[in-house]
């Protein structure tokens, strides 16, 4: 799909960047020349590595529906927050949508 973030320097410059708190996930931001993104969930907040893994492939799946069809640019981490696997796709979607709305025109 998208070119991931790897290298621990990315991810300090991202999380200096802009940020968008949610009910179930918080976003960070940086504009960039090509679309890079990172999905995040702790032991702490979302659980044992079975939900944390579960909250991760949901994320990145909300993520591919929210801006596979736009040519997105900047880089994205996404933080899952403890209620992201309580809700309903549709609802994350929409929610999803809305706050990527003013970074990456979704």
């Amino acid at each position: 799909m998208f070119p991931t973030l790897t290298k621990q320097a990315d991810f300090a410059s991202v999380y200096a960047g802009q940020k968008q708190v949610s009910k179930n996930f918080v976003l960070f931001y940086l504009p960039h020349a090509e679309f890079r993104y990172a999905v995040v969930a702790s032991k702490k907040t979302i659980g044992n590595a079975v939900q944390r893994n579960r909250a991760k492939r949901l994320l990145r799946e909300l993520l591919r529906a929210a801006v596979a069809p736009k040519k997105p640019t900047g880089n994205l981490i996404i933080v899952a927050r403890a209620g992201v696997l309580k809700n309903k796709f549709a609802d994350l979607q929409a929610e999803l949508e809305k706050c990527l709305k003013n970074w990456l025109s979704v």
